[in-house]
């Protein structure tokens, strides 16, 4: 009987082991579903998605911020921890000179970040900036680096260092006919989404003599519009990112280089535009609508034997005739039939 009861005994002890074990389980994978729940949702870049123009008639906010009057300032701090609120912001046809500064943003975005309110450094409304010898952090979701937005809004930056480690934040963007040209210096990305130039609703960047590095994304990425990127004096190795209906104006200039693809299927989503220095090396095969090259016999266009289809209508293709030309690598410049 003793030992009737004992195995008893036993069998209701492993039976309420198995009851607690179950019960801790289910309560851990029920705190593990509320911290899910509880996580902020990731707000990626759509590269199909238009950027709707009047992103520059966004609300601003900034730690810094000039506003229709001109400033200068070097060696100073800036930090923003405010979600949707920018750390340096020119508006307004405001003008600021900005050297050796250390601006950092932290806070995700709220909602809709397109608009650039996020970003470290924002010129919006007709601002101008020439910022140099500066470092540019950002740690958050939508934690742009530099942003410009609206026609006529300009910022011209040299020798500064862009780093940005959230989600869904480009290093530079230029949208809604805003420019940028970066000058010496680096962009840097670890995000996912997040790519060294972001362009959209016909932006424009220009890089010289640049280091770019994205570990989650592509380095550049278009979306709706007619974006141009200029490359001065250095080297690019990449897929560039262009969505549909967008259109990516490629200039290479003193001696540039880029090697990828723009586009190997109709309809075309590129232009090109080389000097004599300059130099494609074709990953694929690319279809672009204009081609115009200063070396008349594209001995600065290295193939690897893919074909750079043109369209033989556009007015800028004229020169071509028409025609079909070999490329070093044994491919060809062709028309598209």
């Amino acid at each position: 009987m003793d030992q009737y009861k004992y195995k008893r005994i036993l069998a209701v002890l492993a039976a309420l082991l198995l009851i607690v074990a179950f019960g801790c389980g289910k309560s851990a994978l029920g705190a593990e579903e509320e911290q899910e729940e509880a996580s902020p949702q990731l707000v990626a870049f759509d590269a199909d998605a238009p950027v709707e123009s009047g992103l520059d008639s966004a609300d601003h906010s900034g730690i810094y911020d000039v506003d229709g009057v001109a400033d200068e300032n070097s060696s100073g701090s800036y930090d923003s921890s405010t979600a949707n609120e920018n750390t340096i912001l020119v508006q307004n046809a405001g003008s600021l000179t900005l050297t050796s500064a250390d601006i950092n943003k932290t806070g995700d975005a709220e909602a809709d970040f397109f608009s650039g309110q996020n970003a470290a450094v924002a010129v919006t409304t007709q601002g101008q900036l020439t910022l140099s010898g500066s470092n540019v952090t950002t740690s958050a979701l939508g934690g742009y680096g530099i942003f410009v937005s609206g026609e006529t809004s300009a910022i011209s930056a040299a020798d500064n260092v862009v780093v940005t480690s959230g989600n869904s934040s480009p290093a530079l963007a230029a949208v809604d006919g805003g420019t940028l040209a970066f000058t010496g210096g680096s962009l840097a990305t670890e995000g996912s989404d997040s790519p060294c130039v972001l362009l959209g609703g016909d932006g424009s960047v220009s890089l010289t003599s640049a280091a770019l590095t994205a570990k989650g994304s592509a380095l550049i990425q278009s979306l709706s519009g007619n974006n141009h990127l200029t490359l001065t004096g250095m080297q690019l190795v990449t897929d560039p990112v262009i969505a549909g209906g967008a259109m990516l104006t490629l200039t290479l200039r003193e001696g540039a280089s880029f090697t990828g693809s723009l586009g190997g299927s109709l309809p075309a989503r590129a232009n090109v535009d080389l000097d004599e220095t300059s130099t494609l090396t074709l990953t694929g095969d690319a279809y672009v609508t204009a081609l115009v090259n200063a070396d008349v016999t594209h001995q600065n266009i290295q193939s690897n034997g893919f074909y750079l289809y043109y369209d033989s209508n556009a007015p800028e293709n004229e020169y071509l005739n028409g025609q079909s030309y070999l490329l070093p690598g044994g491919g060809f410049i062709a028309p598209i039939i």
